[in-house]
Parts: structure tokens; C-alpha cells; sequence
């Protein structure tokens, strides 16, 4: 709910940000100042056997919070079962990828989320055309390799800047390639490789590293845009990640045996259009220039995950998997799940569509996106012990995580973006509740780090991880225009929010990058866009000091961004906070127990070496696991400590 100031109309819970962002402003001025200079003496937590928490406020269970889903789905679905199998055989199948190895899940496999520690580093992120100390191709990310940016004294914002690195952890994708050809019945397409002067080992293409860490998408479908940027759109027009922005973007529905182009916009369907990107992507997971249709035609004449083991004993694949010990069962194929899940019109038309493809192939991502988004609708983690305790268990937490809690609403501004039952910003039901239609809280105002009112995007934070330059965020351009609400709205656009934004308005979306969920947040290191913290205890420090680069990213900072006196030099405190957040952590996904079991994995590790002029990929096997589940997944820094993911 925001609550205006009923003198200046700013939001209310942004104005007790706004001491500190102005004593930032002045010490800054000053020069001479320094948060060192305002250092407690570290001292050991009270007793808090007994202690009065003050936990007004406290966000109530994810129960609370209804699964969104389109509103018209049933007029492209007509059984929801079926496009939930088919989206989680897409979602794990290796042979989506143009090299006939690599999934969705091979970047979101963990907590789905990638801690793969060997050739994970991306030289930079979008807004930086060079970057100066690149590690290279093939490194192995070790413990002293973080944080990104090391200070003398991590409470201290201006201490000497020991280490400053603009690098990335992202994703490993595919190596370098021009697509020619899918070969029906083949995994791997044909292509031409280009030579890659960034990722390569010795002149020879290594696999290409995302310029994004990865963020999980469980708990996503609460999101009303998605990825960092925003720039899935929560409308699905059923063939890229733009939604209503993109005026062209066409699917093929059946008129007699004949297929017409048609314009859609399904709501709620931004993990449909987030799914939409990634599969032809030429860093990600396909070889340039490969279309969907072209996507669909292959999958439709494969086995559905022919090379991956699946658990009998798997909640949504068990019963069809093959006694042959990889795939799903002959009488399943895609189309098969095709026909069953998606009403006919959208399939079943006889004549070619565009003189080439089926119905079903031109199609193809309409279905794609759908049944992704079916799936992912499902991984939601709501039974943690932080769940039971807002229920009403009072025992379900420690006290020590009761104390966190309480910093969490408090002393630590935490709740004012982490916020609602999801602990997340950009929520659907926080800027358009489901069961609150006229409420509308897309964009709104505040006072910004420099003491200027400034539109802002809702749940979308500019809090000096990185100079804003380096990655523009929600505040760049797509190929249809602005990925930013506030933007959109000022070039006089519809975005379902009537806020008026005139021509002068001062726009603070530049550096802001969407908020992500706390639940599982243990699991789902490293952390930040660019991933340049191991560990929550580094975040916390991060947060304490104010920040890296607050006084660069004035302009459009986040005014809750400044020194937290209250944690400064008190580990006991920051050590409360992080066992607060542990306690988001669902023992379902920890042990990828049902929902979040799953067929098995084969992902990409690095590489091993060269041979006759390829990079020899450093293979791990991620086992099926059934609906009991499976070992406990590592953290970030457990991974570090072995080189080696789980």
C-alpha cells in the first residue's frame, strides 16, 4: 500500500530513507566526513531469551498471496496437466540447445538459479563495449576472488578500494556460431563457427558466458515483468519477450485448413514472454539467426529428453518415463502433449503457414511459452520456516532470527523493497493486486539520493552496485523502445497505470534493476546483477556501508541506500539478519523434493582442454530426483570451496 505525504505527495515510506541520503549528500560535500567515523564498538547479541520483538509489519505467508495466472487461459489451453508435463520436459530437455546440449535448467538447475564456478565470467555487463582485466575464458572462480569490489574496510564506502573488478558472473551458454540448419531427428544443428575474440581458449571458441548473473525462477510467477531488466513483458503476445510493445508480433490461428495471422496479448504472462527469449538467444542457447518455427521442427521430431535419465518416481514425469532408463514413454512425443494441452485452433489447421511450417511449428512458441509458464506456475516455495512462523508457530523461528526479522522491518530499511509475502519488489501484488483491480502502483514518485523528486519503475532500485553507466537496466532501450513503465508513460503510452509523467519530469529508472526474491536466498549465490558477492555476510556488508557507488549513481539512488549506523562494526546483528533470511529458505527446494524434482542434467562445467580446434567441455552429471528428493544442494561458497557444483 503506498502512503503519500499529505504536504509533498512523496511516498511516505520513501521520506524515512531520506535523513540518511541527505547526511550522505553532506558528508559527501564535506569530504572530511566518513561513515568510519560512526563505527559502534562490536559487541555479542543480548540475552534475547523473553525480548519484545518489534515485528510490526511483518509480511504475512506466501499462501496469502494468490498463484496470478491469465485470465484467458482456457482460450489457449484446454488442459492444464498435459501443458504442465510438456513445459517441464521443454524446460530440461538438453536438446533445445543449437549444440543439442544445453536446457533452460542448464542455467537454473540450482535453486534455479547457475553456481557453476569455471568459465562463468562475462567481461563485462551490457553498457561497457571493453573491460580491462578480463580473467578470461575457462577461469575458475575461487573464495579470494570476492567481493568484486574489495575495500580496506568493508564498513566504509570511502577506505581503500583494495580491488575493483566491472566483470560478471553469468551463465555459460553455447560457443559461437551461425545457425544453417536443424537436422531433423538430430540434437545438433548445423552451423558455421564465427571466430569469438572475447571467449576462447588460445583462437579456439570457448563456450560464450551471459553478461547477467542468472536469477531463479521460483517464486517468479508472482513477478509482473521479469528478468533484471523488466523486459519480459507481463503481456505474452505468444512469440517474444516484448508483449504490447512489439506492434508486429503475430501467431497463426486456424480458419478451416487454413492458418491466419492473429494478434495477441495474454495477461499475466510474463514468465511465458521470459521464456520466449532465451531458446534462440546466440550467447544462451541456440546459434545465431534460428527462429522458433525452425525450433519447433526439430523438437517435434525428437524424443522428448532422450538423453537425460528420468525418475519413475518423478511428481509430474514419473509416470511416463521410459523403461529404457532416458526420455518419456513412445506414446509421448511433443506433439502428442501438443494436442493434448492447447486447444485445436491453435494447431490444427492442414495447409502450410507461410508456404514452409505446420500450423504446429509456426506455433511453436506460443506453445512453448505457455507450457513454461504452466510449470514454472508450480514452483512455489511457501511451506519455509519463516511461513509457519507467520501462520502463527512462534516456536518456527529462533530468536536470534526474530531479532533479524525485527532489524529486517526497521533499522535496516530491508522490508522497503524486499516487500510482501514474496520478499520481492515488482510483485503483481504490490503494483496490481489480483483481488484489487483499481489499485495501480506501476510507477511512482520519490525523493531520490540527491534530494530530487523523480517516477520511478516500482521494484526497480538503482543501490550502487555498479556505476549506473555500466548497465542501464530497466532504463535502456529495446527494439521497440523503452523497457522502463515510467518512460512508456512519458511518451504518453498506456501502461495500465494512470499516473500522469509530464515531459519534465526528472525519470530515475537508469542503474535500477528489478528486486528479487529473498525466499531461497541462501541457495541462490552469487549475488547481485553482476554477481560480484559470494555470501549474504557480504550483501549485509554492502548494505551497512551504503553502498559502492552511491555518490556516482546519485542522480537515480535509491534513498533508502545509506550507512546503516546500526549494523556498522556489530557482526552479531548482521549474523541476526542473515539467519532471518535462511529462514526463506523452503527444505523442499534444498533437497529438490516435489515440486522441485527433476529429470537428470548434464551441464558444462568449463572445459577440460583443446582438441583438434574444440573446446573440450568439463562435464557434471546433476542426477534425476524424484518427488522424495534428492542431496542438499550446496551454497555459492560451498561450491567455491570444491570447484565443483551439485
Amino acid at each position: 500500500m503506498r502512503i503519500l505525504d499529505p504536504f509533498t505527495g512523496v511516498e511516505l515510506k520513501r521520506l524515512i530513507g531520506l535523513g540518511i541520503a541527505l547526511l550522505f549528500v553532506v558528508s559527501s560535500a564535506l569530504g572530511d566526513t566518513k561513515p568510519a567515523e560512526l563505527k559502534v564498538i562490536a559487541r555479542p547479541m543480548p540475552n534475547l531469551k523473553d525480548k519484545k520483538f518489534d515485528l510490526t509489519g511483518a509480511p504475512k505467508d506466501l499462501a496469502s498471496v494468490p498463484v496470478p495466472s491469465p485470465p484467458d487461459l482456457a482460450k489457449y489451453v484446454r488442459n492444464k496437466d498435459a501443458a504442465t508435463l510438456l513445459g517441464k520436459a521443454l524446460f530440461w530437455d538438453m536438446q533445445v540447445g543449437g549444440d543439442g546440449r544445453t536446457s533452460c535448467a542448464t542455467c537454473h538447475y540450482h535453486s534455479g538459479t547457475d553456481v557453476r564456478p569455471r568459465n562463468t565470467i562475462s567481461p563485462h555487463g551490457p553498457g561497457i563495449p571493453t573491460s580491462p582485466g578480463f580473467r578470461g575464458a575457462n577461469y575458475l572462480l575461487k573464495l579470494n576472488d570476492f567481493p568484486f569490489r574489495k575495500l580496506a574496510d568493508v564498513f566504509n564506502a570511502k577506505s581503500t578500494v583494495n580491488r575493483d573488478r566491472s566483470e560478471v558472473v553469468g551463465a555459460q551458454g553455447v560457443i559461437k556460431r551461425d545457425f544453417i540448419a536443424i537436422v531433423e531427428g538430430n540434437a545438433v544443428d548445423k552451423g558455421v563457427t564465427i571466430p569469438d575474440a572475447v571467449f576462447n581458449i588460445g583462437g579456439v571458441n570457448s563456450r560464450q558466458v551471459t553478461g547477467r548473473n542468472s536469477p531463479t525462477m521460483i517464486n517468479a510467477v508472482f513477478n509482473d515483468r521479469q528478468f533484471w531488466d523488466g523486459r519480459a513483458n507481463r503481456y505474452f503476445n505468444g512469440v517474444n519477450p516484448f508483449g504490447d510493445t512489439d506492434p508486429n508480433a503475430r501467431v497463426w490461428r486456424a480458419n478451416g485448413a487454413i492458418a491466419e495471422k492473429v494478434s495477441i496479448l495474454i495477461d499475466n504472462g510474463s514468465l511465458a514472454s521470459q521464456a520466449s527469449g532465451p531458446p534462440n538467444n546466440d550467447v544462451e542457447m541456440s546459434w545465431n539467426g534460428r527462429s522458433f518455427p525452425q525450433l519447433g521442427r526439430k523438437m517435434l521430431s525428437l524424443k522428448p529428453l532422450a538423453l537425460q535419465k528420468v525418475a519413475a518416481s518423478d511428481s509430474v514425469l514419473g509416470p511416463y518415463a521410459s523403461s529404457s532408463g532416458k526420455g518419456l514413454t513412445e506414446s509421448i512425443t511433443y506433439a502428442s502433449l501438443i494436442r493434448d494441452a492447447f486447444a485445436p485452433e491453435w494447431w490444427q489447421a492442414t495447409g502450410a503457414v507461410d508456404g514452409e511450417y505446420t500450423h504446429m511449428e509456426a506455433n511453436f512458441s506460443l506453445f512453448w511459452g505457455l507450457a513454461i509458464q504452466l510449470y514454472e506456475a508450480t514452483l512455489v516455495s511457501g511451506e519455509t520456516p519463516y511461513d509457519k512462523f507467520a501462520q502463527g508457530d512462534t516456536k518456527a523461528i529462533s530468536d536470534i532470527a526474530k531479532q533479524g526479522l525485527e532489524i529486517f522491518l526497521n533499522q535496516g530499511k530491508c522490508i522497503n523493497c524486499h516487500g510482501g509475502p514474496e520478499f520481492a519488489g515488482g510483485t503483481i501484488s504490490d503494483l496490481r493486486p489480483l483481488n484489487n483491480p483499481d489499485q495501480k502502483e506501476l510507477i511512482e514518485r520519490m525523493v531520490m539520493g540527491n534530494g530530487a523528486t523523480a517516477v520511478y519503475d516500482n521494484g526497480f532500485y538503482n543501490i550502487g552496485v555498479r556505476p549506473t553507466k555500466e548497465d542501464l537496466a530497466v532504463g535502456a532501450d529495446g527494439p521497440f523502445g523503452p523497457f522502463s513503465y515510467s518512460r512508456r508513460r512519458q511518451l504518453g503510452q498506456d501502461i495500465g497505470d494512470p499516473e500522469p509523467v509530464g515531459p519534465k519530469d526528472h525519470i530515475a529508472v537508469h542503474g535500477s534493476f528489478k528486486t528479487p526474491t529473498l525466499r531461497n536466498i541462501e541457495l541462490t549465490g552469487p549475488y547481485f546483477h553482476n554477481g560480484g558477492q559470494k555470501s549474504l555476510k557480504e550483501v549485509m556488508e554492502f548494505y551497512t556501508r551504503g553502498g559502492d557507488f552511491a555518490k556516482v549513481n546519485m542522480d537515480d539512488l535509491d534513498p533508502d541506500i545509506g550507512v546503516i549506523n546500526e549494523l556498522v562494526g556489530n557482526q552479531a546483528r548482521i549474523n541476526a539478519v542473515i539467519e532471518f533470511m535462511k529462514t526463506l529458505t523452503d527444505p523442499r527446494v534444498k533437497y529438490s523434493r516435489a515440486p522441485f524434482d527433476h529429470p537428470e542434467l548434464i551441464i558444462p562445467n568449463g572445459h577440460t582442454g583443446v582438441a583438434n580446434g574444440v573446446a573440450l567441455d568439463a562435464d557434471v552429471v546433476i542426477p534425476a530426483v524424484g518427488a522424495t528428493g534428492g542431496e542438499k544442494l550446496k551454497t555459492f561458497e560451498q561450491v567455491l570451496l570444491d570447484g565443483r557444483p551439485n
